[in-house]
């Protein structure tokens, strides 16, 4: 009697879990499954939770208790445990087939489901222990099914050799070269040994599972979570390597790379595990009953099939010869400023139009942000005038990051705001007069301006929060979902649900901001000042993350690419970023779709580690230190160059002088640019709160309504000496800060041309006039400028520049 309540008993935590879970975590940020908005679903993709995902989960489960229920209590709670996993894996595989629109590659699909293993693991204890409470008849293992581990094995890992193409597009893209991986991306020897990791683990599982499968869907389920736990070793194998080749690093760092990569591994063996299933199910019927599965020669069977395989994953992926160099775009006439594009590569990085390496360095600007305004009668942003440009030119800078808003760009659908887009003309002709780039970037913190609407009744765990800015209120479809925040304004219920009607196109939102892209860059698409364009700020991960942040986050990347590429009249850099998860933890999924082949791609994460992360604000060890979130953005990026789009450090905290200048020196090590946050914030400022200062480098005093002295130290790393733009490329950059008004400390700068020209430009801070020295580089001059000093020189080959 007892074995028939098995199933159901298992079926009912299952649904129980769905349920209580959609009720206490509407978000779904920790549940199985969310409910945010209402309970009738107005789209596809809210239907495909309801109609796919909830009922394969408990049915998924139900199949493994009642293929391995006759298994002792151990063994019973580990298998039932491993099968929620698959199911949950399959299940969300499944429900973002049903949801996505077509044109998505179905194998990124899968790997966006790896995401939910950590989860599933963690829930799955439930079922799995419920099972104990049941009394069934149990029965020894007895003898194997089949003893053809070997062969199964072997012939497993050669699909997934053979398929090592495919697989390298989809798993394990930020592994440095040499780590155990199943891609060809790793190198020759890192899928090697990637390979072999596989076939050993799965000949082991392979040989635990046969003892316990009696029935031909017991085999094939056997042979699925035995692939499932060898892909499981692969990554922990994984993340055993990134601790010795990136030390032990920050506390939390490698409890959170165990996180990625055993769910990676886990995804990937339930996408080729099918395959062992199979072979598992035909072995148990006697398939694989010669004799050399016993014999030494089964060794050099393994041997040949995983090498061939792995020759012939290698092969198929040799790198693609770097497209043909462009035409270099020269500067426009009257202006210093020359149109900025991109080179990919073992070295990428930014250069202009005479090959220069442009290193952009500067800061961000929201004046022009439509913020909500928390406090009535304070202005949540300060008037934005030519002089904020020139005192950034004093300071050495070279670029703006000026953040817009589509609610002021698009109030009404179709409809532009000519007197705001004009305010946008202004700013970047009064960057470009002072010697900055402007980078356009679409602004948004939550969403939107909109606040808790008065009335509203926070759910359990949540709070009321104020509005931000980002989206019109045309454009925000929340399916009354409530506007209250978890912990921060990045996770709420409708903030959720907007972000994800919007990534699913929802009576097509995301396609009017496509359009608003489109006129923008047909508006500066011929101005060589528009460093380039930011498609969205921080986007939110929605209610199916990693779903719709890397994959439909991707999509969208690609539509903004092709309006722009469509309307402008040269490429301009596309600066895109990862979701907000990578400012609030140091890393994150990178976005994938087609626009990452474009060469014109710079990477743009927010480096926050040891800043506004998570682990900061909830008072935890470091997950990400400042080094490390360089490492992992370089690593994320590939080919393309990292640009720091935000980046910053606050508070009287004796360390926040030693953070800055650790940043900055990893800055130059990585010889990068990027963005402080932020030029100048307005006491009514949202973000700012009802503290007695505006918290940005020009600080207000909120009492008197006058400026404050600037942080001393955050003026010294940001005005530190570096090179505006460098023939050829920067091999090693090292610059100890000088503030404006002290003697510059020791700079140096190497780099390599092929070429050569008297293009070397360096801005050095302070009063007093610099000494350089140099080899390689001649008719250097030292020019005096407003807050330092501008070093020119010719350069030629290997050179090196020298001050201090």
């Amino acid at each position: 009697m007892g074995s028939r309540l098995l199933v159901p008993t298992v079926v009912g935590v299952v649904l129980v879990l769905l349920a209580a879970g959609a009720l206490i975590d509407p978000v779904g940020f920790f549940a199985l499954l969310g409910m945010p908005g209402r309970v009738t679903p107005a789209a596809r993709w809210q239907v495909a939770p309801l109609a796919v995902y909830a009922p394969l989960l408990p049915a998924g489960t139900a199949l493994v208790a009642k293929a391995f229920g006759h298994l002792g209590r151990r063994a019973r709670f580990a298998t039932v445990w491993a099968g929620f996993v698959l199911a949950a894996v399959v299940a969300k595989a499944a429900m973002a087939l049903a949801a996505t629109v077509p044109g998505l590659n179905v194998a990124d699909l899968l790997w966006a489901t790896s995401f939910t293993v950590p989860k599933a693991a963690l829930y799955g204890l439930v079922p799995a222990a419920a099972t104990l409470a049941v009394r069934v008849g149990e029965r020894p293992d007895g003898e194997p099914a089949h003893r053809a581990h070997w062969p199964i094995a072997a012939l497993g890992v050669a699909v997934v050799a053979l398929a090592g193409p495919w697989v390298s597009s989809h798993w394990s893209r930020d592994l440095p070269h040499g780590l155990p991986s199943a891609s060809p991306q790793g190198g020759p020897a890192g899928l090697l040994l990637g390979l072999l990791v596989l076939l050993l683990a799965l000949a082991r599982t392979q040989r635990t599972f046969a003892r316990r499968s009696r029935t031909a869907a017991g085999a094939f389920l056997g042979g699925w979570l035995a692939a499932m736990w060898a892909g499981i070793v692969l990554g922990a194998v994984q993340v055993a390597g990134l601790v010795v080749v990136d030390g032990p690093g920050a506390p939390l760092q490698t409890p959170a790379a165990l996180w990625v990569r055993l769910g990676e591994g886990a995804s990937l063996g339930v996408a080729v595990g099918w395959v062992p299933g199979l072979l598992a199910l035909l072995a148990a019927r006697g398939a694989f009953r010669w004799p050399v599965a016993r014999t030494a020669r089964a060794t050099a069977l393994v041997t040949v099939v995983v090498v061939a395989g792995a020759a012939g994953a290698v092969a198929a992926t040799r790198p693609e010869p770097p497209p043909a160099p462009r035409k270099a775009v020269a500067a426009a006439s009257g202006t210093e400023l020359s149109a900025l594009r991109v080179v990919r590569g073992k070295r990428p990085r930014i250069v202009d139009g005479e090959g220069r390496q442009v290193l952009l360095r500067g800061v961000n600007v929201n004046q022009l942000v439509d913020f909500y305004a928390p406090r009535p009668g304070v202005p949540a942003t300060l008037p934005l005038g030519e002089d904020d440009f020139a005192q950034m030119a004093a300071l050495g800078l070279n670029v703006v990051r000026l953040g817009v808003s589509w609610s002021r760009i698009e109030p009404r659908p179709a409809r532009y705001d000519e007197g705001y887009l004009r305010r946008i003309d202004q700013a970047v002709a009064w960057a470009k007069k002072h010697g900055l780039y402007t980078v356009i970037d679409m602004h948004q913190d939550g969403w939107s301006n909109a606040p808790t609407p008065r009335g509203t009744s926070c759910p359990p765990g949540t709070s009321r929060m104020d509005g931000y800015d980002g989206a019109p209120v045309w454009a925000t479809k929340t399916d009354g979902a409530p506007r209250c925040q978890f912990t921060g304004r990045d996770i709420s219920p409708a903030g959720d649900r907007a972000f994800t009607n919007f990534y699913y196109d929802r009576d097509g939102v995301q396609s009017r901001l496509v359009k608003v892209w489109a006129m923008l860059a047909a508006r500066f698409g011929a101005d060589p000042a528009v460093a380039g364009f930011d498609p969205l700020n921080e986007p939110g991960f929605g209610e199916q993350a990693p779903l719709t942040s890397t994959l439909l986050l991707g999509r969208f990347y690609d539509r903004v690419l092709r309006a722009v590429r469509a309307a402008e009249s040269r490429p301009h850099p596309l600066f895109v970023e990862p979701s907000i998860f990578w400012s609030g933890t140091g890393f994150d999924a990178v976005p994938r779709g087609s626009f990452a082949s474009d060469p014109d791609i710079v990477f743009a994460p927010h480096l926050y580690a040891e800043s506004i992360t998570m682990d900061a604000s909830l008072g935890l060890p470091v997950m990400t230190s400042v080094e490390h979130g360089f490492v992992l953005a370089r690593r994320a990026a590939g080919d393309m160059p990292v640009w720091s789009g935000e980046w910053g450090f606050w508070g009287d905290d004796g360390s926040v002088a030693d953070r800055l200048h650790r940043y900055a020196r990893q800055e130059d090590g990585a010889t990068i640019g990027g963005a402080f946050w932020v030029w100048k914030q307005a006491c009514g400022d949202p973000q700012n709160g009802t503290g007695p200062t505006g918290d940005g480098l020009n600080n207000l005093d909120c009492a008197t309504g006058r400026f404050l002295p600037r942080d001393a130290a955050a003026v010294q790393e940001l005005s530190r000496a570096f090179p505006h733009a460098a023939p050829g490329v920067i091999t090693s950059l090292r610059s100890l800060p000088g503030g404006p008004s002290s003697r510059p400390r020791r700079f140096q700068l190497t780099g390599r041309s092929s070429t050569g020209g008297c293009t070397l430009d360096v801005w050095v801070p302070g009063n007093e006039r610099p000494t350089p020295t140099a080899t390689g580089i001649d008719g250097i001059d030292v020019r005096r400028v407003e807050g330092g000093w501008r070093v020119t020189g010719c350069a030629r080959g290997s050179y090196r520049l020298t001050i201090g």
